[in-house]
């Protein structure tokens, strides 16, 4: 009986198709094909469905608009026997896209043909970059805008696609709510040339940023002589923000939510175009204090871990950051405080609004690399010590790097290494340590060949290391 079913049994991220379709004169033409990352969200644990023989799902979208039409095909459907049937598909979809989907593939068809050659992404034009003879627009704007809402409620199904974890947005929020997210699209422009008809704009990916209230405790008054004054309210009374104060207007911590790049467009350089456009548009935001990410997956934090550094680079109060080699590196004891500038890493950090782990993460990873390769524990095979300058000193240097190091992992891990014995305690560090060191050796490579310092991966570093971008976020110690 098992082996009957599993005839009738396809993999749902095999059976669905999802294609970028663009108009041409012999019709709407596939641009762009490829299979979701995932689907148990919304076929379950096991991602199959049952039923269907030869079942092929064809998720379409018009390549500028985004409007999604639908095909079901399938050689045979297993009949009903008892309590056991074929997956109701159009039930369980109709669930994660809009209705407008299930139109007949004539009316999506026309829909594509009849897309104005003028046809503008939603929101306004933030930012246009061109590289290698390729255009690409970065267009930005309120979830509040019916037009973005639109947008969204078309390619919301792509969250669970692709965001391990990822929840769609609730577009049926108060007005007020929904100011609160911004959306940034990502374009390819084609060239007029290489466009026989419809609109040169191609979807390449886009990104979610909600704004939290930024709460700011106020500092003590410069004045002696002022006096604390008496609570006016009743203590058990609920707090309102007055109606006519919009967020827009109050200090936040604006949190990437939601980024994906879809698959033919990865590992081109598209994330790091997104991620830093949106980056220096909340670092000039005046209302905007932090840039959190939210639930970042590895290819993220790798991405984000290069680009801060590369940004951060830029500025010459971080660029000559140093360790203290006249620190002391105490055997018992806390870890001294002297071995970088606090005051000057918080105003660099406050003045860049990088959140305070992912800042830390970065000024260690710079750190790193000022010292001598030979000397770091996770590059032994770099060469031999001796030939290395005031062996001594930088041996030292790395000593103290280590130590600042295992301070932040001890108090990002504390309520887990509290409860192991001192020798299991500094063992755990030291592995951790090991795996960080390793980390940031790996993303200092990618950081150099980026920047032309080095030559290119070899073969087998390409097969071990993962995708420079990510095709979605949802972490690192």
């Amino acid at each position: 009986m098992a082996e009957a079913q599993s005839d009738w049994s396809t993999n749902s991220n095999d059976a669905i198709y999802i294609s970028l379709v663009v108009s041409s004169p012999g019709g709407p033409t596939p641009l762009h094909t490829f299979h979701p990352k995932m689907t148990y969200p919304i076929f379950g644990d096991e991602e199959s469905i049952f039923g269907y023989q030869k079942l092929k799902i064809n998720l379409r979208y018009n390549a500028c608009d985004m409007r999604p039409g639908l095909q079901i095909k399938y050689d045979k459907k297993f009949k009903p026997q008892g309590e056991t049937s074929a997956t109701d598909l159009k039930a369980i979809l109709e669930e994660v896209l809009p209705k407008t989907s299930f139109e007949k593939t004539s009316v999506f068809d026309a829909a594509i043909s009849s897309t104005p050659s003028d046809w503008e992404p939603p929101g306004e034009l933030l930012k246009t970059i061109e590289d290698r003879g390729e255009t690409y627009e970065i267009w930005k704007g309120s979830l509040a805008d019916l037009a973005v809402q639109q947008m969204i409620n078309r390619i919301q199904i792509l969250v669970p696609f692709f965001i391990e974890g990822g929840t769609p947005i609730q577009l049926r929020d108060p007005e007020w709510t929904l100011e609160r997210w911004t959306v940034f699209f990502l374009y390819n422009k084609r060239k007029p040339e290489t466009v026989e008809e419809g609109s040169p704009y191609v979807f390449m990916g886009y990104s979610t940023v909600y704004r939290y209230f930024f709460y700011q405790p106020i500092g003590p008054s410069q004045s002696p002589q002022s006096k604390k004054e008496a609570i006016k309210y009743p203590a058990n009374s609920d707090f309102e923000l007055p109606l006519s104060v919009s967020v827009s207007h109050l200090p936040c911590r604006s949190r990437i939510s939601q980024f994906i790049i879809l698959p033919p467009f990865q590992n081109g350089g598209n994330g790091s175009r997104l991620y830093n456009t949106i980056f220096d548009f909340y670092l000039n935001n005046t209302k905007t204090v932090e840039i959190t990410v939210e639930d970042p997956n590895e290819a993220f934090d790798d991405m984000r871990d290069i680009n801060d550094l590369r940004f951060l680079r830029k500025l010459p109060e971080f660029a000559s950051l140093r360790i203290n080699t006249n620190a002391t590196a105490k055997s018992k004891g806390p870890v001294a405080n002297d071995i970088l500038p606090l005051t000057t890493l918080e105003s660099i950090r406050t003045k860049t609004k990088i959140a305070p782990r992912q800042f830390a993460r970065v000024v260690e990873m710079q750190l790193l690399s000022f010292i001598p390769k030979s000397i770091r524990q996770s590059l032994l095979h770099e060469g031999p010590k001796s030939k290395v300058p005031d062996l001594k000193l930088r041996e030292h240097e790395y000593h103290l790097w280590q130590l600042w190091v295992k301070k932040r992992l001890y108090r990002h891990n504390k309520d887990t290494l509290i409860q192991l014995d001192r020798t299991e305690r500094i063992d755990k560090l030291e592995e951790a340590l090991g795996g960080v060191e390793a980390d940031y050796a790996r993303l200092l490579g990618d950081v150099d060949r980026r920047d032309g310092k080095v030559g290119k991966k070899t073969k087998r570093e390409e097969a071990e290391e993962v995708d420079d971008e990510p095709p979605a976020k949802k972490v690192k110690v």
